[in-house]
């Protein structure tokens, strides 16, 4: 017998939430009604109305359409420059903080990451890292009025909002990953320091070096986890780790940066647009999809995490070279 539209609207919401009570709470809050309501809807006996269908799908960003039209190509995501206003750092922060923790209470969740870039939790590591980075999106894509004139130095964040990037670390540090990362991975950020110095924005110049300094000893840190295959804090080791990191490179497969939530509770897509915006999915067709070409892609790649030191050694000694260049052209600069 095949499902009604109310029965797989109600059952896709149920499955993003740790526990089906917790749900059913939720949904109670949002139609307004009691429990008991939301109950007799779940065993329908009683028919969502249209506006709560219209209200359950934007909500819960769902696909109506997806359902009716289950062979569609068409497929609804959110964008999170249109969702969410960012006025100041803290709201981006924020953002990124609810996602995590959301995450977080997903049973055997696992975080797939395709890197072109540096992955923004890895810059919460560093304040001058998270300085620069925030400086840059707050000045060319949020625009912010009190950026325009403002030389960049390390106090761009202010001390609460630092403590928000602790905590964002905190929480990615507790949930296993498995990353793709790009030979270039460090490109873009060096490319923005070259020319930020070049654009006379640096409220100190060799500011520039510091950061440069910051991004060698990411990658000592990174290549003490993908030895252990965990993550863990900078001032902790491998004994201290919650979580798994399992790390492969390739050479040509990631040309953009998607993450993948998958738990057997849910899953989510983040398709970075417009970086540091997004594209947000949890149609459950796209993301088994990109689930599929994650392991396939892994499948291609080459493993540099836990047993494999030749080729960790060759990849991180390769972006130590990059910055190692980089620094050298800034300090013929200064």
């Amino acid at each position: 017998m095949a499902r009604t539209l109310q029965d797989q609207i109600l059952n896709e919401i149920i499955s993003r939430f740790p526990k089906r009570s917790v749900a059913v709470e939720a949904l109670a809050e949002l139609l307004g009604v009691r429990k008991d309501a939301i109950y007799r809807r779940l065993r329908e006996d009683t028919i969502l109305s249209p506006n709560e269908i219209n209200l359950l799908a934007q909500t819960y960003k769902i696909s109506v359409d997806s359902y009716i039209f289950n062979q569609s190509d068409a497929l609804l995501f959110s964008y999170s420059g249109f969702a969410r206003e960012i006025n100041n750092m803290g709201d981006y922060l924020d953002g990124v903080a609810e996602n995590l923790e959301r995450t977080k209470q997903l049973p055997d969740v696992v975080l797939y990451y395709a890197a072109s870039e540096v992955n923004f939790f890895y810059y919460n590591f560093f304040p001058e890292l998270m300085n620069f980075k925030l400086y840059i999106w707050g000045r060319a894509i949020w625009e912010f009025d009190h950026l325009k004139n403002r030389p960049f130095d390390f106090e761009v964040i202010s001390h609460a909002e630092m403590e928000k990037t602790q905590t964002i670390l905190k929480s990615f540090l507790s949930i296993n990953t498995k990353e793709l990362w790009s030979p270039n991975i460090l490109f873009n950020t060096l490319a923005q320091i070259e020319y930020f110095l070049s654009m006379g924005v640096f409220r100190n110049n060799s500011d520039a070096l510091i950061i440069c300094d910051r991004m060698s000893q990411l990658v000592d840190h990174w290549q003490l986890m993908a030895e252990s295959g965990t993550k863990f804090a900078l001032d902790a080791g491998p004994d201290s780790a919650l979580s798994t990191f399992e790390l492969f490179h390739h050479e040509v497969l990631v040309t953009s940066d998607a993450i993948l939530v998958s738990s057997p509770a849910a899953k989510a897509l983040f398709n970075i647009f417009n970086n540091p915006n997004y594209l947000l999915t949890s149609d459950e067709t796209m993301c088994n999809h990109q689930e599929d070409w994650f392991k396939k892609a892994i499948g291609k790649s080459t493993p540099i995490s836990l047993n494999n030191a030749k080729s960790r050694a060759l990849y991180f000694n390769n972006l130590r070279s990059r910055i190692a260049d980089t620094r050298l052209r800034i300090e013929q600069r200064l």
